[in-house]
């Protein structure tokens, strides 16, 4: 052995020395135990209602676009089903006032809601790319 080395062992052999560590027995598994068991429990009971949660107001925002999503899909859909059906004679059963729109009126509403739509949804999409995600940390 050189002599570095012998000095690294008599080093290594004090310091083995000095160090005592305790004896674990029985209680300090059942403190462990005790302990995982918990955090588990308090992991799986349901939160109290005194406790602030960010899961409330995400659903809240969740079911206002949602409402919002349905309320635009439900107008289309009258919308252009009313326009299907507005050459129909419904005099049998019920009649139906069908609103008479000219397209010279419906070009520019159109045409500024299509790119409206197309530009939120462009942006939307881009949200989710890392630039997006870039973007959005800036300003969170």
């Amino acid at each position: 052995m050189t002599r570095k080395q012998d000095v690294e062992a008599r080093l290594d052999r004090a310091l083995e020395k000095q160090i005592v560590a305790p004896r674990l027995d029985g209680r300090f598994d059942a403190a462990v135990w005790s302990r995982i068991e918990a955090e588990q429990s308090r992991a799986t009971n349901p939160v109290s209602r005194n406790a602030p949660t960010g899961a409330l107001p995400m659903a809240r925002w969740l079911s206002i676009s949602n409402a919002i999503g349905v309320s635009v899909a439900l107008a289309i859909v009258l919308y252009f089903g009313l326009r299907l059906l507005g050459g129909i004679d419904f005099s049998w059963h019920v009649k139906i006032p069908v609103p008479e729109v000219l397209s010279a009126d419906a070009t520019p509403v159109m045409t500024i809601g299509g790119y409206a739509i197309g530009l939120v949804a462009t942006l939307f999409g881009l949200a989710f790319t890392p630039l997006g995600r870039r973007v959005r940390s800036s300003f969170l």
